[in-house]
């Protein structure tokens, strides 16, 4: 079984004993989507393909509302078979719990907010191999 810290709203979250709080099974894999998209692509100098470019339009750039969602999808879907071969690979030398691998994803929808332009929602739904469903959304805003 695999583990990883647990972050709560970008910090570390720490327990009631003063030791380092870990996630688990399908809670880990929210926070591994909710990490790969919030990480810019070439973020991380070990892994250079860990990430995504969810909301990085070049400077100058002024694109149509539909245009703005295809790449955010796109992104979307790079970073998560990116996750996806990532497991693959990781499975290899240690066991991951079915509720922590994707097998599959079941939809990506992106939509524009109604109250502020600049922020898009982005819905992510994957099938885990233990046979469930995982939902996540990623409010993200566009600068």
């Amino acid at each position: 079984m695999s583990f990883d810290i647990k972050i709560n709203s970008g910090d570390i979250a720490i327990g009631r004993s003063g030791d380092l709080d870990t996630v688990y099974d399908n809670d880990k894999l929210r926070q591994d989507i909710v990490k790969i998209l919030l990480t810019k692509l070439g973020e991380n100098k070990f892994h250079p393909n860990y990430g995504s470019k969810v909301g990085a339009l070049e400077i100058g750039f002024v694109a149509d509302q539909e245009l703005v969602e295809l790449d955010l999808q796109s992104s979307v879907e790079d970073a998560i078979r990116y996750l996806m071969r990532a497991q693959q690979m990781q499975q290899k030398r240690q066991y991951l719990t079915p509720g922590e691998v994707i097998v599959g994803i079941k939809n990506i929808l992106v939509e524009r907010d109604l109250l502020d332009p600049r922020m898009y929602n982005i819905y992510v739904s994957v099938y885990t191999k233990k046979l469930t469903v995982i939902t996540e959304t990623i409010p993200v805003r566009i600068i």
